[in-house]
C-alpha cells in the first residue's frame, strides 16, 4: 500500500493549491503560501500523509512525514 501524499504547489495567478496525489484538481488555493502550508499541514496530520512543499519553479522545497514512519529515527 502507497503512502498519501499532499503537496503545496505553485498555481495561476500567482495563488498556492494544496493537492493530494493522484488528484486532478487541487483541494484548495491560497493567496498566501503560508495559508497553503498551515492548511496543508493540518490535513496531512489527520491523514498521516507525506507533505511535499514545493518552490515556485516546481521543486520540492521542503518534505515532512507525519503518521508512522517504516523507518523510524535513531537516537
Amino acid at each position: 500500500m502507497s503512502k498519501k501524499t499532499n503537496h503545496v504547489i505553485p498555481a495561476k495567478g500567482g495563488e498556492w493549491a494544496v493537492k493530494k496525489s493522484g488528484s486532478t484538481r487541487a483541494s484548495q488555493t491560497f493567496d498566501r503560501k503560508e495559508d497553503a502550508i498551515k492548511y496543508a499541514r493540518e490535513i496531512s496530520r489527520k491523514e498521516s500523509a507525506d507533505l511535499f512543499i514545493h518552490k515556485k519553479d516546481g521543486t520540492v522545497q521542503e518534505r515532512n512525514s507525519y503518521g508512522k514512519s517504516p523507518h523510524p529515527a535513531m537516537g
